[in-house]
């Protein structure tokens, strides 16, 4: 093939997991066994005319064949064999690169690292492993090798297969270039149109509510049809080219049959060299016939290796991590810039703050002007742009997040619900004690929620489970940022979604946290909320500044007043 296409297959090698190396040397090794053994048919019909017929022999005939069987038998079982091999390489592959997805998910910040993405791209490079995909590549370096046996048969046929090959190659070659970029464009458009749906599917109720069911199909079908033209134009493409190599190959064969009849008829090659000659150049062109008749196929997953391994390589997975003591309850902000994932300019210019156990801290300010994304960077979900946030000392943006997140409690503006029961969800996953699960869900007033649901906490929630609503889906979020007792509790208007009994419930509760010795920092328009905050950060037009709340909140009543007053 190609330079290129020989570049990317050394940089595809190199990427491999180390785990799947040694299966892959097993594959190779197999390999080399199983195309050696193609030459048990050739070799068979040669002794048959040349041997059989012209002696006569019975025994010859039969113990011929009785070794012929044998070896092809022992063929059959390296072929499955490296089938079988090929697919434990793809396991391998999944297993290494799976932690390393997840790493990326975790540091991506919103950067365009799409878990289920990348996942897909892992599914489709496996089932290349799985399915035999890459068993055609891996066969054809032994294509010299039986154009090697044509010259040493005779070299007028070694030279007919060389040009045959060689025509082959340029069909390839020519089919590469051909349907590259229309490939390219339809998997990129099959993933926008991914996740389209995917955002279809999560605003489900608003588009019903509006009546844009309608409107959003007639806008998914327009990208599908371009889709699905770019698509069906790849594979007519590929099918003809695939249709072209076959026919040529079956050419090639005739000519072949007919090159060895006429040197069989002037006497320079036996006529079982006839047949094996035919049966030889099958085997040679064999792999770059089912190379173009699967290369859709092996373009997709190539380029999902290439777009997996280009996110990923920078990450190992998740090491073992050292669990450190409970941090000391002390939040330091210094000169922290905040910015939207993938920016590179602030939306909160460089500040500092100190907040301490048993302070509740207020974020306040205008709709979009960086409160969610201000928490996001204090809880290490996002990286902050310049400075540094510290819990105990500790930075929290070097802290490995499997054992920063025992000691903080986030709560989002829009709590997801994780696929599995109550319990799962309030647990963060794990299999703690049940009286710790307890405690999380009467302190976020959960509880009596939760026993209502007809399974209590074993009830399945999420996709695939009970629906829950926008203030249950808030109880459960709650209960679980307040499950293990967090150092730090970082709130998004944590009583948007609630009643009014649950949010005095909920802010009582904050109460008992703050005396317990953690740290509250919660975004709000909730004036409870609001006056039960110590300190308070109000965000401006991307500058941020430290307000005594009781001094606030008495400044703004008493313009509220001289308002009301000017209008009545």
């Amino acid at each position: 093939m190609s330079r290129e296409t020989a570049g990317e297959k050394a940089k595809v090698a190199s990427a491999l997991p180390e785990s799947a190396r040694p299966t892959i040397a097993v594959v190779i090794g197999l390999s080399v066994a199983v195309n050696l053994l193609l030459l048990v048919s050739p070799v068979y019909m040669l002794q048959i005319y040349d041997r059989v017929i012209t002696s006569g022999s019975l025994d010859a005939l039969l113990w011929l064949t009785v070794i012929a069987v044998f070896l092809l038998g022992v063929y059959g079982a390296a072929e499955a064999g490296r089938r079988r091999a090929l697919a434990m390489a793809g396991g391998d592959i999944e297993y290494a690169l799976t932690p390393r997805i997840f790493a990326a998910f975790e540091s991506a910040a919103g950067l365009g690292f799409e878990l289920d993405r990348d996942l897909r791209h892992l599914r489709l490079v496996k089932a290349q492993f799985e399915y035999g995909g890459l068993l055609p590549w891996i066969d054809l370096p032994f294509t010299p090798f039986f154009l090697a046996v044509l010259f040493f048969i005779h070299p007028m046929l070694g030279a007919y297969g060389l040009g045959g090959a060689a025509v082959v190659v340029a069909v390839a070659l020519a089919a590469e270039h051909v349907a590259r970029r229309s490939g390219e464009r339809s998997s990129t458009i099959d993933t926008e149109i991914s996740e389209y749906t995917a955002g279809l599917s999560r605003q489900r109720s608003a588009l019903v509510a509006m009546g844009l069911v309608p409107a959003s199909l007639e806008k998914w079908r327009g990208r599908k049809t371009e889709a699905d033209a770019l698509g069906d134009d790849a594979g007519r493409t590929n099918n003809a080219f695939a249709a072209a190599t076959r026919s040529i190959r079956l050419v090639l064969q005739v000519g072949v049959l007919a090159a060895g009849a006429a040197l069989a008829l002037s006497q320079q090659i036996s006529l079982g060299s006839i047949v094996a000659s035919s049966i030889i150049l099958a085997r040679a062109l064999a792999p770059l016939d089912q190379i173009v008749g699967g290369w859709r196929q092996t373009a997709q997953a190539r380029r999902s290796f290439h777009a997996l391994n280009a996110r990923v390589a920078a990450h190992d997975g998740a090491a073992p991590v050292t669990e450190l003591p409970r941090p000391a309850a002390l939040l330091r902000l210094d000169r922290l810039s905040v910015a939207a994932p993938g920016a590179d300019q602030p939306l909160i210019r460089p500040f500092s703050f100190v907040a301490e156990g048993g302070d509740i801290v207020a974020v306040l300010g205008a709709n979009g002007c960086g409160k969610t994304c201000l928490l996001q960077t204090l809880a290490g979900a996002w990286p902050a742009l310049d400075g540094q946030v510290s819990l105990g000392g500790r930075a929290v943006h070097q802290w490995p997040s499997a054992d920063r997140g025992r000691h903080v409690g986030y709560v989002p503006q829009d709590v997801e619900i994780f696929p599995g029961t109550v319990r799962d969800n309030v647990s963060r996953l794990s299999d703690g004690p049940d009286e710790a699960l307890f405690e999380a869900a009467r302190r976020a007033g959960a509880h009596e929620t939760i026993l209502a649901l007809p399974e209590g906490y074993d009830t399945r929630v999420g996709p695939g489970g009970r629906h829950l609503s926008a203030g249950q889906r808030q109880l459960l979020g709650l209960a679980r940022a307040l499950y293990g007792d967090p150092v730090l509790l970082l709130l998004d208007e944590p009583t948007a979604n609630l009643d009014n009994d649950a949010a005095v419930r909920f802010l009582s509760t904050l109460d008992a946290v703050a005396k317990s010795g953690a740290i509250i920092v919660a975004s709000t328009h909730d004036m409870r909320l609001a006056q039960r905050s110590k300190a308070g950060l109000a965000i401006r037009q991307g500058a941020v500044m430290a307000v005594d709340m009781r001094k606030h909140l008495d400044a703004a009543a008493a313009r509220d007043g001289s308002r009301r007053e000017q209008q009545a």
